[in-house]
């Protein structure tokens, strides 16, 4: 059987690509260069989009409420750090969505807080996909029974189907990163 876990692996393998392009325009914009704008719009668009309207659902919607009840006190805990850490994320990325989606070039403050904001969203997200990788993924396999799983893939299919899926958005990553070496 192709597990739930295996599913939300892949989509990490995505987002961290996808926020590694992002790093490096925020490198790129801290050396000064032209910003990048086509190109941060669409990774935006994929934190958007993709990361936090599908995989951050697929977690903390379908997953993470059942790990909770039935997995121990430490893993519930850790269940409520990744709530907290989605909230930050969330406003990290719409802090950039709404100001650093410009039609030009930034001034030097503008280029600082961009740089300063993109950091501390990819810190939060690699915290995140550190915490349910040690945590909560061996925790749901450990302690979710397989029968209680067995709608998790339809469900993450659906907001895939909804929102866009895993292999739209690794054509467009793939394509950044031959721009942005990662």
């Amino acid at each position: 059987m192709h597990r739930p876990t295996d599913n939300l692996r892949a989509d990490h393998e995505l987002t961290t690509r996808g926020v590694r392009v992002l790093a490096a325009i925020a490198d790129w914009v801290a050396a000064g260069d032209e910003f990048p704008t086509a190109d941060c719009a669409s990774v935006l668009r994929f934190l958007r989009e993709w990361v936090l309207a599908v995989h951050m659902r697929k977690e903390d919607e379908v997953m993470a409420p059942a790990v909770a009840m039935l997995a121990d006190d430490d893993t519930a805990a850790v269940v409520g750090e990744l709530l907290r850490l989605h909230e930050e994320i969330t406003e990290l990325a719409h802090s950039l969505v709404l100001f650093w989606e410009p039609i030009g070039d930034l001034t030097s403050s503008e280029r600082s807080g961009f740089t300063e904001t993109v950091r501390a969203l990819v810190a939060r997200l690699e915290r995140r996909q550190q915490l349910e990788e040690d945590s909560l993924f061996p925790a749901c396999d450990a302690n979710v029974p397989g029968d209680d799983q067995l709608e998790w893939l339809e469900s993450f299919a659906q907001l895939e189907a909804e929102r866009g899926s895993r292999a739209v958005w690794v054509a467009r990553i793939d394509a950044l990163v031959t721009r942005w070496p990662i």
